[in-house]
Order: structure tokens, then C-alpha cells, then sequence
């Protein structure tokens, strides 16, 4: 907690000194800490998304994924199930089983669509 925080609370809790200046001082205290958080809030961005001077790297995620999916996951891929046990340490079988598992059960693995309109990354 920063020291107006402290200050604050200190005006809360001091009940040792009634009189008119000692009671304007903390109410004083009061409203500029209030003002200050208020300046501060006001300060931050307000929608969470990207930030202003970051780069963007793209990273290829489609032509990865579509890579991906012909190297091991279609119908006639391009490596055979040894390589796909040896890159993954399990069957294709249960990899799927354990895939569809978790895609079933929570819903944050699904692939969506993100905020630019393209595809998110796949489960």
C-alpha cells in the first residue's frame, strides 16, 4: 500500500482527535487521494487489447498448422505412424482420443476465430 493509501487509512481508523482543523486535513487527504486514483484510472487504456508501440510478429500460424496437419493428422499423411510415435511418444489413436477429451470437456481448446478474423491456434 503507497503512503496515501496508508494515509487513508489512518483517517479511518484516528478517532483520537475530534477537532474541526485536525478533521478538514483528512477529509482534504481524502478527496486529492481520491482524485489521484481517479487520474490513474483515467490514465489506463480502457480497452485491454493491443498496445500502442508493440510489434507485431507473425508468426505464420496458418501455413503451420495447414504444415502440420499434412505432415501427420489427414487422411494419407506424409510420415508414417513410427515417425508419428516418435515425434508425439503415443499412437495417433490416443492421441486423438486424449485430444477429443479435452476439447469435449473444456471449452477454451476449441479453435476460434480471433479479433483480426483469422484463426486461432488449433488444439
Amino acid at each position: 500500500m503507497n503512503s496515501r493509501g496508508k494515509a487513508i487509512q489512518n483517517f479511518f481508523n484516528d478517532d483520537s482527535d475530534d477537532d474541526d482543523l485536525h478533521e478538514q486535513r483528512r477529509v482534504a487527504m481524502a478527496v486529492q487521494h481520491h482524485t489521484f486514483l481517479l487520474e490513474q484510472y483515467a490514465q489506463q487504456s480502457k480497452h485491454g487489447g493491443s498496445v500502442a508501440g508493440r510489434e507485431y510478429k507473425n508468426r505464420k500460424r496458418e501455413k503451420h498448422h495447414k504444415s502440420l496437419m499434412e505432415d501427420y493428422f489427414c487422411e494419407r499423411p506424409i510420415y508414417p505412424p513410427v515417425d508419428f510415435r516418435r515425434q508425439f511418444r503415443m499412437r495417433r489413436e490416443i492421441f486423438y482420443r486424449i485430444l477429443n477429451d479435452v476439447v469435449a470437456h473444456e471449452p477454451y481448446f476449441t479453435q476460434k476465430i480471433d479479433a483480426c478474423g483469422r484463426q486461432s491456434l488449433s488444439p
